[in-house]
């Protein structure tokens, strides 16, 4: 039986699952919240947008008040920018209709 989801865990899985991303930050994706210590070792041999994605993800879930709106607009490339706009979608319960196939999937949905 699948476990309910909040929005905001669904908001930032999404962004912790980008194409680029998800071979590298599934293993800390948890059934009901995200191991952020590991994401950020992991970070440390990311590109600069990588980071900032898992960074965005950080911030939406613990809600620290660490990322730049100004970052957000001027470092990302149009696929990921998109991708975080989808993810503050979800956080907010908004459900755009071509998210929500396959968001309360198992982690072997994110195996490559």
């Amino acid at each position: 039986m699948q476990a309910l989801q909040v929005p905001e865990y669904l908001g930032v899985r999404h962004i912790l699952t980008a194409p680029q991303l998800v071979p590298r930050t599934a293993p800390y994706i948890r059934e009901r919240d995200f191991d952020f210590d590991g994401l950020y070792q992991q970070a440390a041999t990311m590109s600069g947008g990588e980071k900032l994605l898992v960074r965005i993800a950080a911030d939406l879930w613990n809600a620290g008040g660490d990322v730049k709106l100004s970052d957000v607009v001027r470092r990302l490339d149009w696929a990921n920018f998109e991708r975080v706009v989808q993810g503050f979608q979800l956080a907010r319960g908004s459900f755009p209709w071509g998210l929500v196939d396959g968001l309360a999937g198992d982690k072997e949905e994110f195996a490559a």
